[in-house]
């Protein structure tokens, strides 16, 4: 009689551990959340939306001041729509937006009125 070359307690506990990895990476138990998509870090944003000019404009741009720093510029390219949203605000800060419009020499006119946005505490 040919004697087993393996003993039945590691086996087992072989036979164990690969149960409860397959049951982790196929989804089961608490660990799942690790694989899945984390919730966005900042979930606050600001929404802003004016009326279009009265003349022809290609676009607009959209600034934002915060505190005593200079404007910055959000918008990449000129913005076609008259609404945009700020998804890089930050909670209990204020800031204050403004926007041009964009001719089609490319030329900037004068900024809109400022209005002023304070981001709640969370």
């Amino acid at each position: 009689m040919r004697k087993p070359t393996h003993n039945l307690p590691t086996l087992r506990l072989c036979c164990v551990f690969a149960l409860v990895t397959l049951s982790l990476v196929s989804g089961c138990g608490k660990l799942r959340g690790i694989f899945s998509p984390s919730a966005p870090e900042n979930p606050h944003f600001v929404t802003i939306s004016w009326n279009p000019s009265k003349s022809p404009v290609v676009g607009y741009n959209v600034y934002r001041e915060y505190q005593y720093t200079a404007a910055e510029r959000l918008t990449p390219r000129i913005v076609m729509q008259t609404k945009y949203v700020d998804g890089t605000v930050q909670a209990g800060r204020t800031y204050v937006y403004y926007v041009t419009s964009v001719d089609s020499r490319g030329s900037e006119s004068k900024p809109s009125e400022k209005i002023t946005v304070t981001v709640p505490e969370k």
